[in-house]
Order: structure tokens, then C-alpha cells, then sequence
């Protein structure tokens, strides 16, 4: 089995642990450990894909698309782990372990701009659809897709606004 989607796998499971736990009363304390030991999970894979495996690269795995808390974190551990491999290597900074690859250049456009690019233009856009400076956790997935399927800022826009227009949409026919 491919390692860097044994890792994905093992991160998305120790999340049932957290969906499990949060259901129940009394306990916090381990739902947090829960929490933590999933997203330790997911910064080892996104380590060792930009160390090692190259094969999800800096965009989640599909596997946590329904999953933004983990597609998240990935995205942004790729993305810090990416520049600092690569500015460490060319600095001279670290040498190569003989399982690693050589470092790949950070994208011109990495996840956390291109997620604030992408809500200014929201904004510019459609200013009422947000009344919030963030999105919040209902809302990540239509960005996260967008992310996923490497849309650039205007695409990703106009994706989100759908998302939100066509939800909108339902909610008023589910009232009715």
C-alpha cells in the first residue's frame, strides 16, 4: 500500500476517536488528545510528503474533504513545511537525508494567500454573503474544494458565492 495514503488513513481514523468522544459527556480531556493526536497525524503526513512521498503534494487528500478540520491543517502544514525545506536547503542549512527528496519550490500563490485572496474577492464581490472576517467551520468546504481542485482566486469566488446562493436557496425551500 502507498505509504503517504497509509498515513492519510491512519490520520482520517484517529478522527472517529474525536467524533466519538465529543458525543459523550465528560469527556474533554479526551477528545482534546483526541484532537491533538489527528492533527499530529496529519503534520506528519504533510512532512513526509514534502520530504519524502511527493504524492498528494500541497493539496489535502480527497480522503479529508469532508473532514476540514484535518484538510485544514494539512494545507497549511504543507504549505510552512514547503518554505522552510526549501529555504533551509538553498541557505545551506541542512543537508539531505538519503530518504529525501530534494525540495520542491513553494507555490507562487500558497494556500493561506490564496484563502484571503479569495475571500477579498468574496467580499469584493458579494460583501453581505459574509458578515464575519473569517470564514467559519460551516463554511470551509466550498473553499477547501475550490483549494482541492486547484481553482485560481476569480474561479474560487464565484464557487463559493454559488455554494452559499444555492444553500440559501435550499434552506428557504426546506422552510416553506
Amino acid at each position: 500500500m502507498n505509504p503517504a495514503f497509509q498515513e492519510a488513513l491512519a490520520a482520517r481514523l484517529l478522527w472517529v476517536d474525536v467524533e466519538v468522544l465529543a458525543g459523550m459527556e465528560g469527556f474533554e480531556a479526551q477528545t482534546d488528545d483526541a484532537v491533538q493526536a489527528a492533527y499530529d497525524a496529519v503534520h506528519e503526513l504533510a512532512s513526509n510528503e514534502v520530504l519524502m512521498h511527493r504524492h498528494y503534494g500541497p493539496r489535502a487528500p480527497l480522503m479529508f474533504q469532508d473532514l476540514p478540520e484535518l484538510a485544514d491543517q494539512y494545507n497549511l502544514a504543507h504549505e510552512v513545511y514547503t518554505q522552510l525545506y526549501y529555504n533551509n536547503y538553498h541557505a545551506g542549512e541542512l543537508a539531505l537525508s538519503s530518504t529525501w527528496l530534494e525540495p520542491a519550490k513553494p507555490l507562487d500563490l500558497p494556500y493561506s494567500k490564496w484563502l484571503v485572496a479569495v475571500q477579498a474577492r468574496v467580499s469584493e464581490l458579494k460583501g453581505d454573503l459574509f458578515t464575519q472576517a473569517e470564514p467559519n467551520e460551516r463554511e470551509v468546504c466550498p473553499w477547501l474544494m475550490a483549494w482541492g481542485r486547484a481553482l485560481d482566486v476569480e474561479e474560487a469566488a464565484q464557487g463559493v458565492i454559488r455554494h452559499y446562493e444555492q444553500q440559501k436557496v435550499r434552506e428557504v425551500e426546506t422552510y416553506s
